[in-house]
């Protein structure tokens, strides 16, 4: 049987918040000596985007603070965060996927990523990006999107501020692109198909992150975490249904030195908190 989470708000009608998009591919060159945050929101600036999916591919840094899950500390949660980990001096950014939105207007990102200090063990988690500076200047690259963004907006079933996509929605027909939220408790992989058919789409490449309710891999691995965070190295899905297998993703739970890889087994691994998502239509 699959595991599910008690929410502390009501469950919400729509379990998957569908806005198709335009976009375009981009490459932006982040400013370093700077929050990470200020040089994403002055790249941007520059292209013109409403919002973007963005990728970082090593990166060295000179400060970096993140968090990883943690257990919540009372019932007005499902899930928490952790203390702060900070880089003590320098470290590398190994791979850093960011969905890049709007706060009250503001520039505003969630990022979830692999990193290590110069002298220490690899790390994973959520970024802090106002606490996280680069040490040169890095080219981001990924998608900018034009009629549409991710806002963080209140979620009463989850209780946290989270990232809604909205906008100007174009005919799912005619878009090369769909922002994408999934709410708690639905299964992932079949959540992927289940949008590429309500789009009237054969199939779609997907780029996001988000939480799990501890994950169970292909080869019979299992993270035993109430909650985690993941972020999406390559995914695919189809309205078919015709995948074997769910998203390869990295991924870390409560134990911050528990990082796994691996490709996630299709039917076994609900949404925890929040997934946000990004399509690229191909066919």
């Amino acid at each position: 049987m699959m595991p599910a989470v008690t929410q502390p708000g009501p469950v919400a009608e729509t379990r998957r918040d569908i806005v198709p998009a335009d976009g375009r591919p981009i490459a932006v060159t982040l400013r370093p000596d700077i929050p990470l945050a200020d040089a994403i929101g002055e790249a941007l600036d520059a292209e013109n985007c409403a919002g973007a999916w963005l990728e970082i591919k090593s990166a060295d840094v000179v400060a970096l603070s993140y968090v990883t899950p943690a257990l919540a500390p009372d019932a007005e949660h499902a899930a928490w965060w952790s203390e702060t980990y900070r880089f003590d001096g320098r470290g590398t950014i190994h791979h850093l996927g960011m969905m890049v939105g709007r706060d009250e207007g503001a520039w505003f990102l969630h990022g979830h990523g692999r990193w290590s200090p110069a002298t220490g063990a690899a790390a994973m988690g959520h970024i802090l990006a106002q606490q996280t500076v680069l040490s040169a200047p890095v080219i981001a690259q990924g998608i900018g999107f034009g009629n549409a963004y991710f806002d963080r907006r209140p979620d009463p079933e989850t209780n946290f501020n989270l990232f809604q996509p909205t906008g100007d929605a174009l005919a799912a027909s005619d878009a090369p692109y769909a922002l994408l939220r999934l709410a708690p408790n639905q299964e992932f992989s079949i959540a992927l198909d289940l949008v590429c058919a309500e789009l009237g789409w054969q199939s779609a490449k997907v780029f996001g992150q988000g939480s799990l309710i501890g994950a169970r891999f292909d080869d019979g691995s299992t993270l035993d975490s109430l909650a985690t965070e993941f972020l999406i190295l390559n995914a695919e899905a189809r309205a078919d249904g015709s995948l074997a297998s769910g998203p390869e993703i990295a991924i870390v739970g409560i134990d911050p030195d528990d990082l796994r890889h691996g490709v996630l087994q299709r039917g076994k691994n609900p949404i925890l908190i929040t997934a946000e998502l990004l399509l690229q239509r191909r066919g």
